[in-house]
């Protein structure tokens, strides 16, 4: 296996250090263009996210929190998530404060942290740009998506400022002016996030950007703010839930389970986004400004003690010992599973398996190494700017997979596989014969029932239950049953009798 997995793995890392080697911008700066598009992130034990500009063999050339460049050994490294979170502001930086004396800062990472939650209790990956109280230049924030490629990025934020009286909340979405993703990202994000806060009944304010809107900054003819400037070719959308300014907002956002439902309307947001065609609505006009924002920039920033960035131990911290960590842990040490896991030292072994993440650990079992990037893409659900593509289109090639759909063709990426499914994969992917009956109970009629004879005489699965023996050909198959069943067809791990247990 090549690529950024064997390279990490292949560091001599011996200490936690960081070499500050040069000042990134001026203080009175107004743009700062951010960096190169980046290799993945470095997260310190204490919880800083560290942009990767550069894998070396003896660590990592990274964007500190204050966009300056520097050396570290150690630390958990990723590649990629399907969702970064930025909670906004942080550190001297409050954003705006309730009467009740909440801080937007504060109140973002709250949610954010429940957000995450959330979606990884969805099957979603995901990381936020920030797990503490520190202060991140928005160029840096951006720079993290940038390393990351995620399909959602999403600056987590609450207003201040509004007097004129609304009936509904006052939720706005900001959009890139140039991304249609972008625009139908805050557009499906601005109706969940509404909807859900309209249930209470405050003395809600509102200004004329309440919806989903783009705001042109006149000078430079791109968006006005930072964080959707910097992030081309990302869906990137700044939230703004609610007016923390007004007592009874403020009031209301302090309260933990109306924090909870604002975390959980983005995720309906963001799954909604990723799973359907909606078009979302509460569109604005573009608007348009001259003026420039002071905030958010590196100028005065200090970077804080990198304190204990830690080892990149083998393993996941929440892969128990049993039936599938052997599989895991030998699908980690091949670099196979580079890229898909949850979060750091995260692997979520009972997240239902994707049909892209399925694509991106048979591609790379079966081919040894990581496809060559694409220009084009056969599926329409499939562009080539996402990072997963390129396994995607080379799945095809090996004619593991016709997609899911035609007219046009489509592979449906973020639809779950099923176990008949995933019988059907591993046939074509390993070339299986046909198999003798396997005694399935509950096979019977599926259209995936030779695909299941055939991996269960190869010794690769045993079902899901036994007396009778069943194989529960319509359940979604975890990560861990297809790290389980990968490992054994790979014979990393060894295969089994077809029958007597369960795999």
């Amino acid at each position: 296996m090549t690529g950024a997995g064997s390279r990490r793995r292949s560091l001599a890392i011996l200490a936690a250090t960081l070499l500050v080697l040069t000042v990134a911008a001026s203080a009175g700066a107004q743009y700062y263009p951010p960096g190169p598009p980046g290799n993945g992130v470095v997260i310190s034990d204490d919880g800083l996210v560290l942009p990767v500009r550069e894998i070396r063999d003896d660590g990592y050339l990274v964007t500190t929190t204050c966009w300056n460049e520097g050396v570290v050994t150690g630390g958990t490294y990723i590649s990629h998530v399907e969702v970064v979170i930025d909670p906004g502001h942080g550190g001297s930086e409050t954003g705006a404060v309730g009467s009740n004396g909440l801080t937007e800062k504060a109140l973002n990472l709250t949610i954010s942290n429940l957000l995450i939650e959330e979606l990884r209790d969805r099957g979603f990956n995901a990381i936020l740009t920030r797990t503490t109280d520190v202060r991140i230049p928005i160029v840096v924030r951006a720079e993290i998506a940038r390393a990351l490629k995620p399909d959602v990025f999403l600056s987590l934020h609450h207003n201040g400022g509004a007097t004129a009286r609304s009936d509904l909340p006052g939720t706005e979405m900001y959009h890139q002016i140039e991304s249609a993703n972008s625009r139908r990202l805050a557009g499906i994000l601005y109706e969940e996030v509404q909807q859900a806060l309209a249930v209470y009944d405050v003395a809600w304010r509102k200004t004329v950007f309440q919806g989903a809107s783009s705001v042109l900054r006149v000078e430079v003819q791109d968006d006005l703010y930072g964080i959707l400037q910097y992030t081309p070719g990302i869906a990137t959308v700044i939230t703004e839930a609610a007016y923390l300014s007004t007592p009874a907002e403020a009031r209301l956002l302090a309260d933990p389970e109306v924090q909870r439902v604002e975390a959980v309307a983005i995720a309906d947001g963001i799954e909604r986004y990723l799973t359907t065609t909606d078009p979302g609505s509460g569109f604005n006009p573009m608007f348009s400004t001259s003026r420039k924002l002071s905030a958010g920039g590196p100028g005065g920033c200090k970077d804080p003690e990198l304190g204990d960035i830690g080892v990149d131990e083998p393993g996941f911290d929440d892969v128990p010992d049993g039936t599938h960590r052997p599989a895991i842990d030998a699908l980690r040490d091949a670099g196979i599973l580079d890229g898909t896991e949850c979060g750091p030292d995260l692997f979520c072994p009972r997240q239902p398996i994707k049909r892209w993440m399925m694509a991106v650990w048979l591609v790379r079992a079966l081919d040894g190494a990581d496809p060559a990037p694409i220009t084009e893409s056969r599926f329409v659900d499939a562009p080539p700017d996402r990072w997963w593509t390129p396994y995607v289109e080379r799945l095809a090639e090996l004619e593991v997979t016709r997609g899911c759909g035609s007219g046009p063709a489509r592979f449906c990426p973020y639809d779950l596989v099923t176990r008949g499914q995933m019988a059907s994969f591993l046939k074509r992917a390993f070339d299986l014969g046909a198999g003798r009956p396997s005694g399935f109970v509950d096979t019977a009629g599926s259209t995936h029932a030779e695909a299941i004879d055939a991996v269960a005489s190869s010794g690769i699965t045993r079902g899901c239950g036994v007396l009778p023996p069943h194989y529960c050909p319509g359940a979604n198959t975890t990560k861990s049953q297809t790290a389980t069943f990968l490992g054994r067809a790979l014979e990393l791990v060894p295969r089994v009798p077809s029958l007597g247990g369960r795999g």
